[in-house]
């Protein structure tokens, strides 16, 4: 009995096998990304692209900044004190010149974009007064999960699964590596003595500049050689930062050529590459001027 069933069971399998090796070799059915899953509207706030965020256990709808240099999700401290929100545990959050700043973590249950729902959310708890009316941070946690067009003329985020960019984007392909989780693109620019500088730049969506860059990169390059046009004093989250704001005569990125760029440099910033030098970072005055679509997995950038 024992060997009939033995037989029996190598008789179904060997009939079976055909199709198992069929759907073994068969490649996974691909994304149906020809419509967008979410269309989540925004308004610009001070060059920040703002969306409205619920969280779950409240119906009142909050003020985030989208910004794809954010490697964590921030949440304002006065919001986590109305909503009763404890502190899971405490973790580090650099600040400029990779401070380090000990701050609470909460995990968020839901997160609320319109009808998606993102769960279980890591949130740093931060005074974010400095921002004005912003209630947080969110960047990276949502690349991660969408595919994400940044259209600033119709101020929209069109959302995608994850998998291949959408058919029909008619932008220009180029290739992003990350620095720990941020996406950085290769760009150069072009100074007043006819200098051209090559350079890999964070992109920055929700900065408020056109480029930041890094202090280490305007000391070997003699950056701070650029008229100073103006000077700001910003409160950072460890001290007072003074900008010094000037413009370029040109930035090449991804084939085109931007002209009278502004930008920006303090000695106090400085965002340490892993495995290469950051020249700093792209912000907004730069990115208005395209449709971005950034499909964070396959390390794409579109430009249109």
């Amino acid at each position: 009995m024992w060997r009939t069933l033995v037989i029996v069971i190598c008789l179904c399998c060997n009939l079976f096998l055909p199709a198992f090796a069929q759907r073994k070799n068969a490649a996974p059915a691909a994304a149906d990304n020809s419509k967008p899953v979410a269309v989540i509207p925004f308004r610009m706030i001070d060059k920040h692209v703002v969306i409205p965020v619920v969280l779950s256990g409240s119906t009142d709808t909050l003020r985030f900044v989208f910004d794809s240099g954010a490697e964590v999700t921030v949440l304002h401290k006065r919001v986590s004190e109305k909503m009763r929100i404890n502190s899971g545990h405490q973790a580090f959050m650099s600040g400029t010149n990779n401070a380090m700043v000990r701050t609470n973590v909460v995990t968020l249950n839901a997160l609320y974009l319109k009808e998606l729902r993102l769960p279980y959310v890591d949130a740093y708890l931060e005074n974010l007064d400095n921002l004005g009316d912003i209630d947080g941070v969110i960047g990276v946690a949502l690349l991660k999960l969408y595919i994400v067009k940044i259209d600033y003329r119709q101020q929209q985020l069109v959302l995608y699964r994850n998998g291949k960019t959408p058919v029909g984007n008619t932008g220009r392909q180029l290739h992003f590596q990350l620095n720990y989780s941020t996406p950085v693109i290769d760009a150069a620019i072009t100074m007043p003595d006819g200098r051209h500088l090559p350079g890999h730049y964070h992109i920055t969506t929700g900065g408020d500049y056109g480029i930041l860059f890094n202090w280490p990169y305007v000391d070997s390059n003699r950056i701070n050689s650029l008229p100073t046009l103006n000077t700001d004093r910003v409160q950072d989250m460890v001290r007072v930062l003074y900008y010094i704001n000037s413009n370029i005569p040109s930035l090449q990125l991804g084939g085109k050529t931007l002209a009278n760029v502004p930008v920006s440099y303090c000695k106090d910033i400085n965002d340490v590459g892993v495995y290469t030098e950051i020249a700093g970072s792209i912000g907004y005055d730069v990115w208005k001027q395209f449709t971005i679509t950034i499909n964070y997995g396959k390390k794409e950038l579109y430009l249109e």
